[in-house]
């Protein structure tokens, strides 16, 4: 494929992690614009050669589904020759070069290893209806490159108005991923898994890359991942990995992440309290 753009979802509060991700994306070369979906109205000042990116038509249709946010990404289906990436991802290699010689749709997870969160129960019959391999073609919705627009506005809106998806595209509302899986299911479009064979590229999840020396799997340049993902990581255990992108902060930006950190830590551990509190509360016999 010939790429032509970076897509991102990103707003203030991930705005540390989107200009990581930014400025490791220029560091190999790749100066390609990226277009940032807005996750909500709260906004920031985008780097050079960044431009906002929102189709009206489709959050307002999420938006009258009460969608989670993160679905926003839908939109990136109405396009072609982009590569995805949540802001939580630091580039490795040049996304134009690892990608010209692959077309349909492109993705570099190993959830065909760990699939439990890429499906609901009725797509999971659709899938496994399909083939009995279909665990090879489920991906994370957080980094994935395709050629061709798979979805007319019209053909989207009609996708989420069948029924028969319901369960999966409306009333599953943790997350995006099942009902992107379902989505690009749908349109019957090859997809790809670089990290199955005959690529086998390493993994690009941070959380498989817990030793200091990581760098040892990738001694073959032609397996190195060309992005590393942290998803669903918890980015407060300071593991060697995360220093990739930490690398990429200023002092004062690194600072203001070490705050950010401890914060969440706090709201985590005041949540898990909280949650302790009402159980006992519940256990107790009404008196």
């Amino acid at each position: 494929m010939k790429l032509e753009k970076i897509i991102s979802l990103a707003n203030k509060n991930s705005e540390l992690r989107f200009l990581a991700m930014v400025r490791s994306l220029r560091a190999t070369g790749c100066n390609l614009p990226v277009w940032v979906i807005p996750y909500d109205d709260n906004q920031f000042d985008l780097p050079d050669n960044c431009l906002w990116w929102e189709l009206e038509e489709v959050t307002n249709m999420l938006n009258r589904q009460k969608a989670h946010p993160m679905k926003r990404k839908y939109q990136c289906l109405l396009t072609a020759n982009y590569q995805f990436v949540d802001s939580d991802i630091v580039f490795l290699k040049n996304p134009e070069d690892e990608l010209k010689n692959l077309s349909g749709f492109i993705t570099s997870c190993c959830h065909w290893n760990n699939p439990e969160y890429t499906f609901t129960q009725t797509s999971a019959v659709m899938f496994k209806e399909k083939s009995t391999t279909w665990q090879k073609n489920v991906f994370n919705a957080g980094q994935f490159a395709c050629d061709t627009s798979l979805y007319s506005l019209t053909e989207l809106k009609a996708a989420f108005a069948e029924p028969a998806y319901k369960e999966c595209l409306i009333d599953f509302n943790y997350h995006d991923q099942p009902a992107l899986n379902l989505l690009v299911f749908l349109t019957g479009i090859k997809i790809t898994n670089i990290t199955l064979p005959p690529y086998n590229a390493e993994s690009t999840w941070a959380g498989d890359y817990p030793s200091a020396d990581y760098e040892k799997y990738w001694t073959d340049n032609a397996k190195k991942p060309y992005l590393i993902h942290w998803a669903g990581c918890n980015m407060n255990l300071n593991r060697p990995i995360d220093r990739l992108f930490t690398g990429y902060l200023t002092a004062s930006e690194l600072e203001a992440w070490q705050s950010y950190l401890s914060a969440q830590s706090n709201y985590q551990k005041a949540s898990t309290l909280r949650r302790l509190f009402n159980f006992i509360k519940r256990s107790l016999p009404n008196t």
